[in-house]
């Protein structure tokens, strides 16, 4: 079940915020802070300048960032967008427009235009061009797949070349 809150001000207790549901179709924010939970466990928090509700989906848009959590809370991942939907069937996310993710855990960083998160495979997807930056090396390619915690990964169609020095 999709537990979806909204609070106006970070300093705010828990008991001050509110559902999305309990607003109307529109809301702006300076900017809006979301939990995405399941099961009392937080998923995402989610900063973003708007929402806008969709056929059931969470629309967010300028400056969105996202910080997404591991099974046992803790962070694995940053996220920057321009813009992003929450689809809440399922709780996966797609973020879009300039996307960086910072992994907390290894220090790596993907840019690209547009990814998915699948909230049940807990797992990330670009089929779009990508540039990965892993301990120093950058790697282009089209499609990427990792875990949420961004020590397993892939680039599907690498573009490029790499040479070593011989010693």
């Amino acid at each position: 079940m999709l537990l979806l809150l909204l609070s106006c001000n970070v300093d705010e207790n828990i008991s001050n915020t509110k559902s999305i549901y309990d607003y109307n179709e529109e809301i702006l924010g300076e900017p809006i802070n979301i939990v995405i939970s399941e099961s009392e466990k937080v998923i995402y928090e989610i900063k973003s300048d708007k929402l806008l509700d969709s056929l059931g989906n969470v629309i967010l848009l300028g400056g969105v960032a996202i910080e997404v959590f591991d099974d046992d809370g803790n962070k694995t991942n940053d996220i920057y967008s321009k813009r992003a939907i929450v689809y809440s069937k399922t709780d996966s996310m797609s973020a879009f427009g300039n996307v960086k993710i910072v992994s907390v855990i290894t220090g790596d960083q993907l840019f690209t235009e547009k990814i998915i998160l699948y909230n049940t495979t807990q797992s990330v997807i670009s089929r779009n061009k990508v540039l990965f930056i892993n301990d120093g090396d950058s790697l282009q390619g089209i499609g990427f797949w990792s875990d949420f915690d961004m020590e397993n990964w892939k680039i599907e169609k690498p573009i490029g070349s790499i040479t070593k020095d011989e010693e």
